[in-house]
């Protein structure tokens, strides 16, 4: 809880700061938050996720076989979405000009706060308290 507590305190922290840049990063943050939340919950739980990206979508991906801790596929829609646009925010780096760079960064990072707040409804649903 504490990581993902400063995950937005960071990203508020962009966000204040600099309301018209950096999407790639706030995005990014967001991302962060979520990962660190589900893991608060799985710890909540007392099951091991795992740490990395590829052992956390095995345990709790609704669709795997037998998932340690399997999460809804509308949650999990919204986890993975935050996870691909983090992805591209973070390694797919600027192949157009930067203005365009900066407006799908934005476009995308609108969406990151939608998926981020729907996948916290989930979280408080299953009990976290955030």
């Amino acid at each position: 809880m504490n990581q993902a507590s400063h995950n937005e305190e960071f990203h508020n922290c962009i966000c204040e700061n600099f309301s018209d840049k950096f999407y790639d990063w706030k995005i990014t943050s967001l991302f962060y938050t979520a990962i660190h939340y589900l893991k608060a919950l799985a710890t909540k739980k007392g099951i091991d996720i795992g740490q990395t990206h590829h052992e956390i979508e095995m345990n709790v991906n609704p669709d795997r076989h037998k998932p340690v801790m399997r999460i809804s596929k509308n949650a999990w829609s919204e986890y993975k979405k935050l996870l691909q646009y983090s992805r591209t925010s973070r390694y797919d780096g600027i192949n157009t000009d930067f203005e365009t760079f900066e407006l799908i960064m934005k476009s995308d990072y609108e969406y990151c706060v939608k998926h981020l707040a729907n996948f916290k409804k989930y979280l408080i649903g299953q009990g976290l308290e955030i």
